[in-house]
C-alpha cells in the first residue's frame, strides 16, 4: 500500500496538481471509484493530501499552497475571486490583516472550513464579477479583485440591508488608489447609493 501511495503522489507531481477533485484523480490514475476513495483517504491520513470539501483535494506536498488558488473549485458550479478585506489588505489599503480568507461569488454566500484556513464568500449579482486578474506568488496564482473593485464590493455590501458586511476603517493608503478607475467601476455598479456613500467617505 505504501508503495501505491508514492505511485499516486508522484503523479500527482508529474501533472503538478495543486488541487484536484475526485474525478481528476480517477481520470488519471484510472482506479475505480471505490479505489479512488480508499485512497485519497489513506493519503490524508498520512499527511500527503487535505480534504477541503466533498470531492476536492489539496496535494500538501505542493510547495506554498494557498487556500486563495481554490476558491473558484470551492465556490463551483458558480465563479469567484477573491476580494473584500483580503484583496484591500494585500493592496496595502488595509492595515490590518483579515482573520479568514474573503471572496465574492456569483454563487451563494457561504462559510468554507478547510485544514487550510476559512474562507467566506459573500454574494454578488454576476454581472459585478469583475476588475478582477492573477495574482502570483512563488508556484501559486490566484484571482484577485483589483484594489478599486474590492473597496466597491465592500461598500457595495455593506449598504445592503441587514447585510452582515461592515465597511472598515482605511489607512493612508488608500489615497493610492486610482480615483478615475474607482468611478468608472462605481457606474458599473448602476447603484445610486453606493456614489453617495463614496463622495462622504471622500473617495470620489
Amino acid at each position: 500500500m505504501k508503495k501505491m501511495s508514492l505511485s499516486l503522489v508522484a503523479l500527482l507531481k508529474s501533472h503538478g496538481l495543486r488541487f484536484f477533485t475526485s474525478g481528476d484523480f480517477i481520470g488519471l490514475s484510472g482506479l475505480t471509484p471505490g479505489a479512488t476513495t480508499q485512497n485519497l483517504r489513506r493519503m490524508a491520513a498520512r499527511g500527503l493530501l487535505a480534504k477541503l470539501k466533498r470531492g476536492l483535494w489539496a496535494n500538501l506536498l505542493a510547495p506554498g499552497l494557498r487556500l486563495a488558488e481554490a476558491l473558484p473549485q470551492l465556490t463551483s458550479p458558480w465563479p469567484s475571486c477573491v476580494s473584500l478585506h483580503t484583496a484591500l489588505f494585500e493592496s496595502g489599503v488595509l492595515a490590518e490583516a483579515p482573520p479568514l480568507l474573503y471572496g465574492v461569488t456569483a454563487g451563494p454566500p457561504r462559510l468554507f472550513r478547510t485544514p487550510l484556513g476559512d474562507a467566506r464568500c459573500h454574494h454578488l449579482p454576476p454581472r459585478l464579477l469583475f476588475g478582477f486578474g492573477p495574482r502570483r506568488a512563488g508556484e501559486a496564482t490566484w484571482f484577485a479583485a483589483e484594489p478599486e473593485k474590492a473597496l466597491l464590493d465592500l461598500a457595495y455590501l455593506s449598504l445592503i440591508p441587514r447585510s452582515p458586511v461592515r465597511f472598515p476603517a482605511l489607512r493612508p493608503g488608500h489615497r493610492r488608489l486610482d480615483r478615475a478607475k474607482l468611478a468608472a467601476y462605481a457606474k458599473r455598479f448602476r447603484y445610486p447609493r453606493l456614489r453617495v456613500f463614496l463622495k462622504a467617505k471622500k473617495l470620489l
